[in-house]
């Protein structure tokens, strides 16, 4: 019997060192590139051999004039605050209501927002766009930003999280007088912080990545997020240095990387704390 379990924990720890690996995988072979010498075929670059080409790679990404990286996470990083702000405001109201109060087709409407993320993101593409150019928001922020701000995944989040609320705070509130608006910013909000920073991190790290929107919604260079500039990078260069192309992913992704290290903690506890009711 012992024995018996001794393999499940082996087999589990193999499971997850395989999982660990094909993870880390790409961002440690972007790693290698970056840091071998230029020229080099990328299909030898798997261990990192010169920490001074890396250097120099990096420092040209950085200083390049055209399509500059850090003027693109510049831009980059108002839209996510933007995506960000936006969706913690409209979802989080939304799932008020739904967390908290009843009323006819509730659980029809839940469904069915949720059910938005089984549609392929391709299908809202066309839409979107549309409105958006009925707007005169091509080359904006706000173009690229409040479209991503309903989100089902963050609804789902957020309403989870409030129906572990106890009910006894707010009905308390109510006694005192509190509106629902009251009760929402004095009482539900505060009370939200590990949902809040949860849905803040995915949806910031997914917006930093986001490739697709961007390049249907942004004709302006100047306007180019890091994702946009990363991919400009492989088509303007040969597949002989597609190393400064790597150089410039390395880059773009040190901000979500940093982001989750120092909030991994309020995000596993936010995941964890959406599973439970009552």
């Amino acid at each position: 019997m012992k024995m018996f379990y001794l393999s499940q924990s082996f087999v589990r720890w193999l499971i997850a060192m395989l999982w660990v690996i094909v993870a880390i995988f790409p961002l440690w072979y972007t790693f290698s590139v970056v840091f071998s010498p230029a020229g080099v075929p990328v299909t030898q670059q798997f261990f990192p051999s010169s920490f001074f080409a890396g250097i120099e790679k990096v420092f040209a990404v950085l200083t390049q004039t055209n399509l500059n990286i850090v003027k693109a996470s510049g831009v980059t990083l108002l839209y996510a605050t933007l995506q960000v702000a936006g969706m913690i405001l409209v979802t989080s109201l939304a799932a008020y209501e739904f967390a908290l109060f009843d009323f006819p087709g509730k659980n029809f409407l839940f469904i069915l927002a949720l059910s938005s993320l089984m549609m392929p993101v391709a299908v809202t593409l066309i839409p979107l766009f549309q409105l958006v150019i009925k707007f005169q928001w091509l080359n904006t922020l706000q173009g690229l930003a409040v479209p991503g701000m309903a989100s089902a995944l963050a609804l789902f989040i957020f309403r989870q999280f409030m129906e572990t609320l106890p009910r006894e705070l707010i009905d308390a509130a109510e006694i005192d007088g509190a509106s629902h608006f009251g009760i929402y910013r004095m009482i539900i909000l505060p009370l939200s912080g590990n949902a809040i920073l949860t849905v803040t991190v995915w949806a910031f790290v997914t917006a930093w990545a986001n490739y697709i929107w961007p390049l249907v919604v942004l004709t302006d260079p100047d306007m180019y997020t890091v994702s946009l500039v990363a991919a400009a990078q492989v088509g303007q260069r040969s597949w002989s240095t597609v190393d400064f192309a790597m150089a410039t992913y390395l880059i773009s992704a040190i901000p979500p990387i940093l982001l989750y290290i120092f909030l991994q903690r309020y995000i596993i506890q936010g995941f964890s704390t959406t599973g439970l009711k009552g």
